[in-house]
């Protein structure tokens, strides 16, 4: 019996404003879902379209574990720790809000619009002192495979995070399966920035082709395997979480 749950881009939040254009994949904001608050410790994914030379104002964040990861054009960062950087496709910025930072995210261009994913984590522990973590990744280590790129267990050359998850991108091949064993008493969860994509569980049941902006989340985390459906650049977001409780796992 299959136990995942496939959630369609077009069933995520939305915003659009004059600089702005959004989807959400959890509550957030204006967009309240009761039954999308959250899954286990994923508290945010975001995808957001900002306008050249707009963003977002300084404001606060506290006590989550906040992660940029540009898809196109360039993100502006500014914070209260002092700390300015420019974040292209290939780096990933890790805010750790802890005991509470202010930040600025701006459109670093004035021409072409930036485009990225927010992922949000409630951490382990509260009040843990603000830093902001920024690596950058070679994009040729995600083709055709797992790339860590955040990870709860030190791992070597991924950004630390305060939770047991791991974050991963990777650039699936249209010629070769590539497959993912989670450990016992987990869960996952498959983001498609890029797509199409089919998607294959362990079990052998019918293949789930997901598009672009679709999900597919496993409470019960199984083995699956993931191709690309033509040569399109498809690249996907998985998140290696603590297994959700029934409650959260929405």
């Amino acid at each position: 019996m299959e136990s995942y749950e496939i959630r369609r881009s077009e069933s995520r939040g939305k915003l659009a404003i004059d600089w702005l254009e959004a989807r959400f994949s959890f509550s957030f904001g204006s967009y309240q879902e009761a039954s999308r608050t959250q899954f286990g410790a994923l508290r945010v994914l975001n995808e957001d379209w900002v306008q050249p030379a707009s963003g977002f104002d300084m404001h606060p964040h506290r006590d989550m574990e906040i992660f940029m990861i540009p898809l196109s054009g360039a993100i502006a960062h500014a914070d209260s720790l002092g700390y300015k950087a420019v974040i292209q496709p290939g780096e990933v910025l890790m805010m750790r809000a802890g005991a509470g930072i202010y930040h600025s995210q701006m459109n670093a261009d004035d021409q072409a619009v930036d485009h990225h994913l927010q992922v949000w984590l409630t951490p382990r522990q509260r009040d843990l002192s603000p830093s902001i973590s920024i690596k950058r990744f070679d994009l040729s280590e995600r083709e055709g495979r797992w790339q860590l790129i955040a990870s709860g267990r030190n791992e070597h050359d991924s950004l630390p995070l305060d939770q047991d998850a791991e974050l991963y991108l990777t650039r699936p091949r249209h010629d070769t399966p590539l497959g993912y064993a989670p450990t016992p008493e987990r869960s996952l969860y498959l983001h498609v920035a890029s797509g199409p994509v089919e998607v294959r569980t362990a079990h052998g049941g019918t293949p789930e082709r997901l598009e672009t902006g679709d999900a597919m989340a496993w409470a019960s985390a199984q083995a699956f395997t993931v191709t690309a459906i033509g040569e399109q650049g498809q690249e996907l977001l998985l998140v290696d979480l603590p297994a959700v409780r029934s409650h959260s796992a929405t």
